[in-house]
């Protein structure tokens, strides 16, 4: 038989389910002006004594009714999400995980809207300014946040991710449970006008940038870096407008443009792949149209060739002016290699442009074209006697710079201990060379 202590405990649990209850059925008015005590005694089907036993006003009944809401644990919707079966509705293929993660949270969409505590805890937040109710109140959001964060928990460690620097999952749970509970809150204001897979859709991009693979050490500033480029991205519609007329291909070109457009097209691969910039969005940047763009550079691999062109064009400007001759012709030797094993991709571009197989630049618009200097240094060679005589200076430079190319592209990572470019210059007579040059001539 019930104690009178039991008996008093269960009956003060029953008056506080009523709050509950009340905000489930009533109007929000009910908490934001304040519960009466005669509501609450009738929901609860107690007297208006009874209520005053336990509490001396409704300011401390709703004190304490938030502290009841984080005793709840097998009732209220943190709980309910964070054992959700996932048989209650049918899962897409498992080889189509965005269809799965969205349906996955429809389901807790669902919960969340249809869970009789969840109202009751937005309707505390109109009264978060209060001393008495905001201690618990954190505390029950924090219970929330963890809850709803424990099924996601599980999925990242099945998928194999983990959060990007500089998130944490305090933060990340922040962050899941307000973008849940405000969306749920918004469905039930007006459900017709909201999709049900609204909060699936809107947590899918997240993940993909929240979240990493294990090897994968980029933070979020790296991944969403690309920001800076959106002047150059989404912008092709307003330049075929600018495009509507016939002659726009031919635009003049001023004597500058080549340097001014391959420094833009610099720029944005500071936060595009050269693999994925499009001569759409270089024209946005530039203001030329594709068509000019197209006379300027002749193909991709053109674009490619005039990067190179200035990068190098640019190194050779810092070279100490006191090296000369064969000396000279190694360090700007380094400065092509560097430059060409850090990008790859434009090196393998300009392997297609020397083959043939693509359309070249116009040179007389290059006014930063590193090739005049590296044969300077080649000729000085020959006229200093450190190079044979019997060889034409601009041939063996051109060959020399070809097999440069080659050499440092990603296909001479097969035999790293041969250095061809070394070998030509000693064939063609050049002492062996004693030491690396130091990199801050570089």
């Amino acid at each position: 038989m019930p104690t009178s202590t039991e008996k008093q405990s269960a009956t003060r649990a029953k008056i506080l389910d009523a709050g509950i209850a009340i905000w489930r059925d009533q109007a929000t008015s009910v908490l934001v002006n304040g519960f009466t005590v005669a509501r609450i005694a009738g929901a609860a089907g107690v007297t208006r004594s009874t209520f005053y036993s336990y509490w001396p006003s409704t300011e401390d009944y709703v004190t304490d009714l938030v502290t009841h809401l984080i005793e709840l644990d097998a009732t209220n919707y943190p709980s309910i999400v964070a054992n959700l079966t996932r048989g209650t509705h049918p899962r897409p293929a498992t080889t189509d995980l965005p269809q799965a993660i969205v349906a996955s949270c429809r389901a807790h969409f669902e919960v969340a809207v249809n869970d009789e505590t969840f109202g009751l805890r937005l309707g505390f937040l109109s009264k978060a300014d209060d001393p008495a109710i905001a201690a618990p109140l954190r505390e029950l959001y924090r219970q929330a946040e963890n809850s709803q964060y424990a099924p996601f928990l599980l999925s990242l460690e099945s998928w194999g991710r983990t959060l990007r620097d500089p998130l944490d999952e305090s933060m990340m749970q922040i962050i899941f449970s307000s973008l849940l509970e405000g969306l749920a809150a918004r469905y039930r204001v007006d459900p017709e006008a909201f999709p049900i897979d609204l909060y699936g859709l809107a947590l899918l991009p997240l993940l993909v940038t929240l979240t990493r693979r294990p090897e994968d050490n980029r933070d979020l500033y790296e991944i969403v870096d690309s920001l800076n480029s959106w002047p150059a991205v989404g912008l092709s519609s307003k330049l075929r407008e600018r495009e509507t007329a016939s002659d726009q291909g031919s635009a003049s070109i001023a004597d500058t443009s080549m340097r001014e457009v391959t420094i833009a097209i610099r720029r944005l691969l500071a936060r595009i792949g050269f693999g994925e910039l499009s001569m759409s969005e270089i024209a946005a940047v530039t203001g030329y149209s594709e068509s000019t763009l197209q006379q300027m550079f002749g193909s991709r691999p053109g674009i490619a060739m005039c990067l190179l062109f200035i990068n190098c064009f640019e190194r050779y400007q810092s070279v100490d002016p006191e090296l000369f001759g064969i000396e000279l012709v190694r360090v700007l030797n380094d400065i092509t290699t560097d430059e060409v094993q850090r990008n790859p991709v434009i090196a393998q571009n300009m392997m297609l442009l020397l083959s043939g197989h693509t359309a070249q630049p116009r040179y007389e618009l290059i006014d930063f074209d590193s090739r005049p200097i590296f044969d300077a240094a080649i000729k000085d060679a020959f006229d200093r006697g450190e190079l044979r005589s019997g060889l034409e200076p601009q041939q063996f430079s051109m060959v020399l710079q070809r097999t440069l190319l080659f050499e440092a592209g990603p296909l001479a990572a097969a035999t790293p201990e041969i250095d061809a470019v070394e070998l030509l210059l000693q064939a063609a007579g050049a002492p062996p060379r004693e030491v690396a040059c130091n990199s801050t001539t570089v």
